[in-house]
């Protein structure tokens, strides 16, 4: 299991719509001041969907990442699950 935390302010909003409307991410609810987007396997999402100007865009993983980066760049974002556990999920 592997995800990515997206601060939860308005700038970064689009972000966890686009991860919801790609189909391969499940969309935690938000926790304190982030939101947890889960993914398996790999979650590819394009600059474009989320409309987002590129300076914001790469902010979008600064909450952090439990997984790797396969490629990040203006256009595309794509995320490979690593399968480790997630830390804090549980409230720990």
């Amino acid at each position: 299991m592997s995800g990515f935390y997206v601060l939860n302010v308005p700038e970064f909003s689009s972000l966890v719509d686009a991860a919801r409307k790609s189909g391969h991410c499940k969309v935690h609810p938000k926790r304190g001041h982030y939101q947890f987007v889960e993914f398996e396997n790999e979650v590819e999402i394009l600059r474009r969907d989320t409309q987002m100007k590129e300076a914001i865009w790469y902010g979008c993983l600064t909450g952090g990442l439990d997984g790797k980066i396969a490629h990040f760049d203006s256009d595309r974002l794509k995320l490979v699950a690593t399968n480790e556990p997630i830390l804090g999920l549980d409230g720990n």
